[in-house]
Order: C-alpha cells, then sequence, then structure tokens
C-alpha cells in the first residue's frame, strides 16, 4: 500500500511547499504514523490516500497557485488527520515539528 507513496516524492514535496503551508508538520507527522508499525491498516490507508493526494501533481487545484492551490490539499489533510488522530501520536509530532525546525 504505501509503495504507492515513494518517500522521495513526498519528501520533495515537503522541500518545495513545507515552509509555505500551515499543514507541513501535520502531514510530516501523518508520514511517520503511515511508516509505525502500530499505526492499523485502515489508518495507514487514509493516510496513504491523504498524502498521494498532497503529493501528486494532478489534483482538482494546481499547487504552483499556491494559495487556491494548497487549500483542497489542506482539506484533504485536514479530514484525514481527523480521521487518524489517535494514530498520529504526540511522537510523530515531535518528530515532524523538528525535522521541520518549528521545535
Amino acid at each position: 500500500m504505501s509503495e504507492q507513496l515513494r518517500d522521495a516524492d513526498f519528501w520533495k514535496k515537503v522541500k518545495d511547499f513545507g515552509s509555505k503551508v500551515p499543514f507541513a508538520a501535520d502531514a510530516v507527522a501523518m508520514f511517520y504514523a503511515l511508516r509505525d508499525d502500530a499505526t492499523s491498516l485502515k489508518d495507514k490507508a487514509i493516510i496513504v490516500g491523504a498524502l498521494v493526494y498532497w503529493v501528486n501533481p494532478f489534483d482538482l487545484v494546481p499547487d504552483f497557485l499556491i494559495s487556491a492551490g494548497q487549500l483542497d490539499d489542506f482539506t484533504v489533510i485536514a479530514a484525514a488527520l481527523y480521521r487518524v488522530k489517535k494514530a498520529v501520536t504526540p511522537e510523530h509530532k515531535a518528530r515532524a515539528r523538528a525535522m521541520l525546525g518549528l521545535s
């Protein structure tokens, strides 16, 4: 399942847009939850769907339109995070913030 989300593609997206979108820490925390063996298969499926949508350059609104282009991505990430909130642990969030230099 997570083969649909290549690590290199994800980290490129974080590098390109991580400082420009307010939900980058959530996306990275979800990525860490995806790689966690304790995360259920159902939660991993939701996370993969959301992160693939964010990474995929072909979505509803093109990402090069920074404001509008990331709004649909934000909506998908926020909805997925709400569904998997128990799987995204404080440790995942702390790692994400540290990786992005936010803590």
